[in-house]
């Protein structure tokens, strides 16, 4: 896998996602394998468990991978309804670029509004 990239303006989980989006399309994941165990991904990224979580909830949003409830996280063998299997989802990395810089600044209005 990867590490964190510094000077990535993407949160952290956005860019373990990216990761593993990118690992999936290249084959590196092909469809019904089983991605590695949340814990597995914090280690080699470097990243808090709940930060490898996020990026799998993403992709599982996405429609690229299905948990499976004490057995793991595996690539979907056919897309979800209404998508096809080529599907691009940069705009959809956009979108969550965005919803993350909103977050990051909401979070610091809130600080400096308990500061006061």
């Amino acid at each position: 896998m990867a590490s964190l990239d510094p000077d990535d303006p993407r949160a952290p989980y956005l860019q373990v996602a990216g990761g593993l989006r990118a690992a999936i399309r290249s084959g590196e994941y092909s469809p019904g394998a089983q991605l590695p165990t949340y814990q597995e991904l914090a280690d080699s990224w470097g990243v808090a468990i709940n930060t490898a979580k996020a990026a799998v909830t993403l992709l599982r949003d996405e429609g690229l991978v299905v948990t499976r409830h004490g057995k793991g996280s595996f690539v979907r063998t056919q897309p979800a309804d209404g998508e096809s299997p080529s599907r691009d989802g940069g705009g959809d990395e956009r979108v969550w670029q965005a919803i993350a810089e909103i977050r990051r600044r909401l979070t610091d209005i809130e600080r400096r509004l308990d500061q006061r």
